[in-house]
């Protein structure tokens, strides 16, 4: 019903819950995330009085809030854009001021240390100025190492807030969680209170800070939130809520995982750019990973150079300089499933492709190669290894010890290089100021061509491209250690690695063979192996990389000894077995000590079983033609076979006796067969030389075999005895020592017999003795096969080590088998100088370099006018060219510590562009250091810029949702004006009842 009472009451009502949302809008003010609210009121129901209707007034509708979703989701957005460039511009400054300070940057050691050396290089035999220039090396790398630590910090603090502002998004997930539970009691976002919905677009907001979000609103005002776009990780799903967990790489400051459910069905989170934590990733991986790999870098270069550069010179006291700086070893290596005794030995040989990654490194057999495995990207590549090992990202490998398939190795960076860089040669006395070598142009040159001399060049040789370095094959020249190997006049079969020592190198060749084994130089130089036909000496000299391509075949050194070997060198190609002297100690005679005894063992070796032949011809038979073997230097008669007969260990032992007045050598032939308990079958027979031992009869044991063998041994000359563990041990009777056995067995459907071994004929061996030594060569018409007649492998020795990697062919058709033997390279003594050289013009497009200690012709190369002659590591060069009978010899620097040609060139590699685009190392710092400052500027740039955006999205949210003072006393006046009208509806209301109650 329609009154005026009823009407005025309501407005009332209305207006004082208007004022009251007013009141409050005002009081909120300052309420951080508080939204405007603002009452809504709607026409009552009208009531018809007969054919009008009437109205009734109003009522209040709801109290919503004043919200713009597109607006709210504009300002979330842009808040994490402005978000992610403080920490860019917060740690890029730190790293500035670390790396860029006077006091504690770097500039200021470099300049320091060239400023010393160069006071050093005026005064070089000072003592003062070298305990000057140590200190200031000492101080250089110290600076490197606290850059490093203070780089690192930087990477810490970054790293624990990740962790922090990862732990805060999880924690604000948990809050919306409750907040979502609380909203699904309503089923309309209408329904909801204001201020839950206020909390809940502050939690989103807070979020946003730290990460870009995507919100998703349901119809009850619950949120589902997903990492940066509506595809990113789902975080949020109404009352559920997943962790997220921050994964880092040791070995990588640049990389970081968000990764989902950490601690359960872990999987990676989607890429979190933008809020703080994506400008923390962003800062690490664009800023400080690239930093601090490029300050690295710096210091990996800086030492390759000096050390270069001090190591070639000479110190105070006449010795090669060493190393003057060191980076620790930065590597940790586990081999878990490898048993082996096998090591792995890394250097750093290019640092701007060292990436400090960890890889895996894995032996596959088959191909003869290393599967490596990039422990970052998971990048799969293969590499072949040869005399040097192989390179990976920068990283020089060499593995020793014999390999098998499957062998795996981890390869783990364990500190920062920059952080390992230290001083190691603190002798003033050591600092080497003076150039090594020299070079001098002989007194009776026709030209008058000036030589200078350079150092540290790249030599044209790179090791050689094919063939199995023997480090590979392990220490062990045994038969069954040894690897198959094809015949090749292309390609190298094996490398010897410069250095490898007391090298024996070992074939067993099949009957008959015509293999041969060849060792070059990459010069072209022929020292060991068989004289060899044009066609073949280039064949060799072309399959390979590895040879010098101008340089000329030489035999002149081929098999040679004593001092006409190439560089003395103490080879043997063929057999060598040398006598043994043995330090004991004794007791004295007086009792009271100890005293040292020399024991002389004489050299002494026994062969493999002999090959047999036997001479069906008709006619005399040479098995190894006269002069095919030289023994101890004599030249050895035909071994010849008369038709008929059947070679063995005997009559080789003969042959060999034959000599001994000229060899020094004695040949004993034996024939032993030694047979296990558990072979033995004596439910078999045995013929022993076609003798049927027993006539057919099965003994009943062991011992009854040996007696029966016994019985018939004066027709098969061959007796036998029961060793000590049970079994038979079967051997030629005296005068028949080393001839064939042949076993063999009545039944000829088993191919064996009581003996349990193979029906066949056994050969002798030959035991050869000599009080020096026992060397096989060969001569002009000698084969390895005429080794092999006597039982024994063809072998390549070296005693001593040579000062380059040679080539070693396997020459022929066929296949060998060949093991290896060797003391593995050991570092070059420092304190020795290189060998002195002299280059000699044979004509005016050839030139012959001689290593004088020697007197080795150790290359012919051919020469054009205005080349330069590179030569290990050692560039000449010529002002005009030279001519004819010119002569240029390099020795040592004998009587110049004094000067100071190696300090003038440390110096100047302040100004040497060691960096790439030409930069020194000054300048790569600089540059460095450039790159960082320019990221905090740009981000500072962003910054200003995003922060107009933001101010804009929270102007346009308060124009919304923010509450005016002006608009709420407009309101609330108003309101105010109107609450008081209605009051006075009720006032006049209430006078027509007085007026209707006083009418008589």
């Amino acid at each position: 019903m329609s009154d005026i009472l009823s009407i005025g009451a309501g407005a009332t009502q209305l207006y004082r819950q208007s004022l009251a949302t007013v009141s409050n809008n005002i009081a909120n003010l300052n309420t951080e995330g508080y939204s405007r609210q603002v009452a809504s009121s709607a026409e009552g129901m009208p009531s018809q009085q007969g054919t009008v209707f009437i109205g009734t007034g109003a009522r209040l509708q709801g109290i919503s809030r004043a919200y713009d979703e597109f607006i709210e989701s504009g300002l979330r957005n842009s808040s994490s854009d402005l978000s992610t460039q403080e920490p860019l511009i917060q740690y890029a400054n730190r790293i500035v001021d670390i790396m860029g300070s006077q006091a504690s940057g770097l500039s200021t050691a470099l300049d320091q240390f060239f400023a010393t050396a160069s006071d050093l290089s005026a005064d070089p035999a000072s003592t003062i100025q070298r305990q000057l220039f140590v200190r200031d090396a000492d101080a250089l790398a110290s600076r490197f190492r606290e850059i490093s630590g203070h780089l690192g910090a930087v990477e810490q603090e970054a790293r624990s807030n990740i962790e922090l502002q990862v732990s805060t998004l999880n924690s604000l997930s948990a809050q919306l969680v409750a907040v979502n539970s609380q909203l699904s009691g309503k089923i309309t976002i209408d329904k909801q209170p204001a201020g839950l919905l206020d909390q809940r677009d502050q939690i989103l907001r807070d979020m946003a800070d730290i990460s870009k979000i995507h919100v998703t609103e349901a119809t009850s005002g619950e949120v589902a939130v997903r990492l940066g776009s509506s595809s990113g990780s789902l975080i949020v799903d109404g009352k559920q809520s997943v962790d997220l967990g921050a994964r880092f790489d040791g070995n990588d400051p640049g990389r970081v995982d968000i990764v989902v459910d950490p601690y359960g069905d872990t999987r990676a989170a989607s890429t979190v750019s933008s809020g703080i934590l994506g400008g923390l990733i962003n800062f690490r991986s664009q800023t400080l990973g690239p930093a601090m790999d490029s300050f690295d870098y710096l210091a990996q270069t800086l030492v390759a150079e000096v050390n270069e550069i001090h190591s070639a010179g000479l110190d105070l006291r006449g010795q090669r300089g060493t190393d003057l700086f060191q980076i620790d070893s930065v590597f940790d290596i586990s081999s878990p499933t490898v048993n082996a005794d096998i090591d792995i030995e890394i250097e750093v040989v290019d640092p701007q492709a060292f990436k400090f990654s960890p890889f895996q490194i894995r032996w596959m057999s088959e191909d003869s190669v290393w599967r490596i495995e990039d422990g970052k990207t998971g990048a799969v590549t293969f590499a072949q290894p040869d005399a040097n090992g192989f390179t990976h990202a920068g990283l020089q490998l060499n593995s020793t010890g014999r390999l098998n398939d499957g062998d795996t190795f981890y390869v783990e960076p364990r500190q920062r290089p920059a952080a390992g860089f230290r001083l190691i040669q603190t002798d003033p006395e050591a600092i080497a100021a003076a150039e090594r070598l020299r070079v001098t142009a002989s007194e009776a040159n026709i030209s008058e061509s000036k030589v200078s001399l350079s150092y540290g060049q790249e030599t044209a040789f790179q090791g050689f491209e094919q063939g199995i370095g023997i480090l590979s094959l392990g220490n062990n020249s045994s038969t069954a250690a040894g690897i198959e190997v094809t015949a090749s006049n292309l390609a190298p079969a094996f490398v010897i690695p410069r250095g490898a020592d007391n090298v024996a190198l070992m074939m067993e060749v099949p009957q008959d063979s015509g293999l041969r084994m060849q060792v070059m130089t990459s010069e072209g130089v022929h020292i060991m192996g068989h004289s060899m036909d044009t066609a073949t000496q280039d064949a060799l000299m072309s399959g390979d990389s590895g040879f010098n391509s101008s340089s000329s075949y030489s035999s002149t050194y081929l098999n040679a000894t004593g001092t006409d070997a190439y560089q003395d060198l103490d080879m043997t190609y063929g057999f060598l077995a040398n006598r043994v002297e043995r330090q004991d100690w004794i007791p004295s005679a007086d009792g009271n000590g100890m005293q040292e005894q020399t024991t002389i063992i004489n050299a002494r070796i026994e062969t493999a079983p002999v090959r047999l032949q036997e001479n069906t011809s008709g006619i005399s038979v040479d098995l190894i033609a006269a002069d095919s073997l030289v023994l101890n230097g004599y030249s050895l008669s035909a071994l010849s076979l008369a038709s008929g007969d059947e070679s063995s260990a005997a009559t080789m032992a003969a042959w060999l006796n034959s000599a001994s007045g000229d060899t020094g050598v004695t040949a004993v032939a034996s024939n032993i067969i030694t047979v296990a308990e558990e072979d033995i079958d004596l439910l078999q027979q045995v013929r022993i030389n076609s003798v049927l031992i027993g006539g057919g009869a099965f003994p009943a044991s062991i011992d009854d075999l040996s007696a029966a063998i016994n019985t018939e041994s004066a027709s098969t000359n061959v007796s036998a005895y029961v060793s000590r563990d049970g079994g038979l041990i079967l051997a030629n009777t005296v005068g028949h020592e080393g001839e064939s056995i042949t076993l063999g067995n009545p039944d000829g459907s088993s191919a064996t017999n009581a003996l349990g071994q193979s029906n066949q004929t056994y050969a002798g061996i030959l035991a050869l003795e000599s009080t020096d030594k026992v060397r096989f060569t060969f001569g002009a018409n000698g084969v390895p096969a005429d080794l092999a007649v006597l039982g024994l492998r063809t072998g390549i020795y070296m005693d001593g080590a040579a000062n380059e990697d040679l080539a070693v062919f396997v020459t022929g058709t066929g296949s060998a088998n060949i093991a290896a033997g060797f003391n593995k390279p050991q570092l070059a003594d420092s304190s020795q100088s290189e060998s002195p050289f002299s280059v000699d013009f044979i004509s005016a497009t050839e030139y012959r370099i001689t290593d004088t200690a020697t007197s080795t012709v150790m290359a012919t190369r051919d020469y054009a006018a205005g080349d330069a002659i590179n030569y290990q590591s050692l560039t000449l060069s010529f002002d005009s060219a030279p001519k004819t009978g010119d002569r240029f010899v390099v020795d040592g620097n004998q009587g110049g510590v004094g000067d100071n040609g190696n300090m003038l060139l440390m110096v100047a590699l302040q100004d040497k562009p060691v960096l790439e685009g030409g930069r020194t190392i000054g300048d790569g710092y600089i540059d460095l250091v450039s790159t960082v400052g320019n990221k905090a500027t740009l981000g500072k740039i962003s910054q200003e810029a995003l922060q107009v955006v933001y101010d804009q999205a929270v102007e346009s949210r308060d124009q919304v949702s923010g509450v005016s003072l002006d608009q709420e006393a407009a309101d609330l006046i108003r309101l105010q004006q109107a609450y008081q009208a209605s009051a006075q509806i009720i006032q006049m209301s209430s006078k027509i009842f007085d007026s209707i109650l006083g009418i008589r």
